[in-house]
């Protein structure tokens, strides 16, 4: 990651209000900076954390400033997002969802003898490959234990999470068609 080659300011509303009006108190202007690659990089000392879209890294920048506006009751954990904070909950707390059929987890896997189920299809897809496609994962995955980062070997992207690598992996591990962990990997990923 080479040279920083463009700044953009964008101004964040503060949600603070006074209570005698709707319009906020005060704003704070971030600057977002790009590599040369194009990517949008955090400006945090020693973070290095780099986004293609601005949005995304401006989540990651609230990360910073905790911001979690959104935290549950139970445990008090914080959030950036409502439906992460949702999602959450239905996982970590379904005794507090009062729509039983809210809180099912509606995505089982589809490997014959395998009991998994998750609340999210971008989960069960995880746990399938993790699971049952190891052999061909170990095939393209390249960990570095210095900077935690993980590379795909087929086609160069770099990771700094596994779950992002394996959720980009489905379009770079090699199964034949007629395999049947080919034909169960396309039942959840249609």
């Amino acid at each position: 990651m080479g040279q920083k080659i463009e700044n953009v300011e964008a101004v964040k509303k503060s949600t603070n209000k006074t209570p005698s009006t709707s319009k906020p108190n005060s704003t704070m202007t971030l600057k977002y900076t790009k590599n040369e690659d194009g990517d949008f990089v955090c400006p945090h000392a020693g973070c290095g954390f780099t986004k293609r879209n601005q949005s995304t890294l401006h989540y990651h920048m609230k990360k910073h400033e905790e911001q979690l506006e959104h935290v549950c009751k139970s445990c008090k954990k914080g959030f950036l997002q409502k439906q992460t904070l949702d999602l959450h909950i239905r996982s970590k707390h379904p005794e507090l969802v009062k729509d039983t059929a809210y809180s099912e987890k509606k995505f089982k896997c589809p490997f014959d003898n395998c009991e998994f189920s998750a609340l999210t299809k971008g989960n069960c897809v995880i746990h399938c490959l993790r699971v049952h496609c190891q052999d061909e994962i170990n095939n393209i995955i390249l960990k570095d234990n210095e900077t935690k980062m993980i590379n795909c070997t087929k086609c160069q992207k770099e990771f700094s999470s596994s779950c992002a690598f394996y959720y980009h992996c489905k379009t770079c591990i090699s199964i034949e068609k007629d395999n049947i962990k080919y034909q169960k990997l396309h039942e959840i990923l249609a």
